[in-house]
């Protein structure tokens, strides 16, 4: 699960007995974080597992013994299914680009791995682009908390996110302060 915060798989293959746990349960907890297909493989044959993996989120069952040629030909399928329903989601600008169905950016031939929170940061910024949004509003849509507690959190993440996007994070040219209300993701080739 930890590992939804740095990525977002393209496909997920589950057995349903996992070392310390079920992975029809996991399954479940998954589907918060991530729509990729999940395709199960186990030992068990019985239609109560089956239905209950594929009611849970399982896009197919596949049951052991099998051979690795029908593994391999159904993944291929799922992400064929996957890649032909997807609609490339891209925000261009002249700096970054956004790719949001991915959840990835770029900045040139440059992949720029973000996690989760910062990947939102940026888009919500993207979207407001040359425009300064406040701490206060970052703070509700990225953590969902009406009251603001503690705006270093904020600054923290903005802080991380300008190491990854910036050519000097100490004097920042794309993300930068605004004094009194928050930040705001600049873009020279739009001003």
């Amino acid at each position: 699960m930890k590992l939804f915060a740095s990525f977002e798989p393209d496909l997920i293959v589950l057995d349903v007995m996992l070392a310390n746990g079920n992975g029809i349960d996991w399954c479940k907890d998954a589907r918060s974080y991530t729509n990729a297909p999940i395709v199960f493989l186990s030992s068990h044959e019985e239609d109560e597992i089956k239905i209950s993996a594929l009611t849970y989120g399982g896009a197919d069952y596949i049951t052991k013994p099998f051979s690795p040629g029908v593994l391999m030909a159904k993944i291929k399928a799922h992400l064929r299914r996957v890649s032909t329903g997807r609609r490339e989601q891209l925000l261009e600008l002249p700096s970054l680009t956004l790719d949001y169905y991915a959840q990835t950016v770029s900045m040139g031939s440059k992949s720029v791995y973000l996690s989760k929170k910062e990947f939102s940061l940026l888009s919500y910024m993207a979207q407001n682009v040359n425009r300064a949004v406040t701490v206060d509003a970052l703070f509700q849509l990225i953590w969902g908390m009406k009251s603001l507690e503690d705006t270093r959190t904020v600054a923290v993440h903005i802080s991380n996110l300008r190491k990854k996007i910036e050519a000097d994070p100490a004097n920042p040219e794309t993300i930068i302060t605004a004094r009194g209300i928050g930040y705001m993701l600049v873009d020279r080739g739009m001003t």
